[in-house]
């Protein structure tokens, strides 16, 4: 994710430059035809062009908050999940009734599970290797099993439940407090079924189509409503409005995937490195891992 804003013509133009090359290119072809060629009949209305221009910017505008939305529900959800990752190792230190050393050992084990959770829910949202991190976080009869699963992350956040029903059966935890522990553990699934939902639905590509190719008609109209009263400076006035127009949309197709490891990406791996930090001061660790640092102006 971006964490702070860098100009660049070419990050602007990426991904759109085609488009607005062609409109512009277009542009200046009805320039000279309807000019030099006498074609006048090239002209439009300038009213047309108004009309069309406000229904394409009511359409785009709903276009890009739909794709806010998905973004940042996407965020939302990650926020409870740092919240009830603590939340989660808090309660076990609170609710664990134990010998010192056995309670420490219980915390310790809950922990690291959780912050496994974390970076495997990362990268299976990224569609990358699921345990990188997480690993490190599981001993081998754990890794055997999480390894074994489709959903690695669901396994994981099965592990910490088994591990909290065989404290609550042995009797190191009243049947109240495990009730609360279980909600925690219960967000925490609702938490990665969101995020699931947002990486498998596909936002409609037929309504996205369909907005692109508004835009190039609204485009190439526009110089035919402008060449008569403005002449050669339609031209760049075509390529300003048709950038802002192309750009606006690019902005919604990046925003509308939020896990797809770019630059506008949910920081996940700085999410669970963070939460990494918090649980091992938590449990009071002997190896804090650094933060992760913005790297070119963007944070993973």
């Amino acid at each position: 994710m971006y964490v702070k804003q860098v100009f660049s013509i070419w990050r602007l133009l990426k991904g759109i430059w085609i488009g607005v090359l062609v409109v512009t290119a277009y542009a200046t072809l009805v320039f000279y035809l309807f000019s030099y060629q006498h074609w006048h009949f090239l002209s439009f209305p300038i009213s047309i062009i108004t009309i069309l221009g406000t229904a394409l910017s009511l359409l785009l505008g709903f276009r890009t908050n739909s794709a806010y939305d998905r973004w940042w529900e996407a965020r939302k959800s990650w926020g409870e999940i740092v919240n009830d990752s603590r939340t989660l190792v808090r309660q076990s230190i609170s609710f664990i009734s134990a010998e010192k050393d056995e309670k420490d050992a219980y915390i310790s084990h809950i922990a690291h599970l959780q912050i496994a959770w974390c970076y495997a829910l990362t990268n299976s949202l990224r569609r990358e290797p699921v345990l990188v991190y997480a690993d490190l976080h599981l001993n081998a009869q754990e890794h055997e099993y999480v390894a074994s699963q489709d959903n690695m992350p669901n396994a994981i956040l099965n592990l910490i439940q088994f591990k909290i029903s065989e404290l609550h059966d042995q009797g190191k935890m009243q049947t109240l407090l495990y009730q609360n522990i279980d909600q925690t553990l219960q967000r925490l699934c609702d938490a990665m079924g969101k995020c699931e939902r947002i990486k498998n639905t596909v936002f409609p590509t037929q309504y996205s189509f369909f907005v692109v190719l508004v835009i190039f008609i609204f485009t190439l109209v526009l110089p035919m409503g402008l060449v008569e009263s403005i002449g050669r400076i339609a031209i760049p006035i075509t390529f300003i409005i048709s950038f802002l127009f192309f750009y606006v949309e690019w902005i919604a197709y990046i925003l509308q995937n939020p896990f797809e490891n770019g630059p506008n990406d949910i920081p996940m791996t700085s999410l669970s490195r963070t939460i990494e930090i918090n649980l091992l001061q938590l449990i009071k660790a002997d190896k804090i891992p650094e933060k992760i640092l913005p790297k070119n102006g963007v944070i993973m």
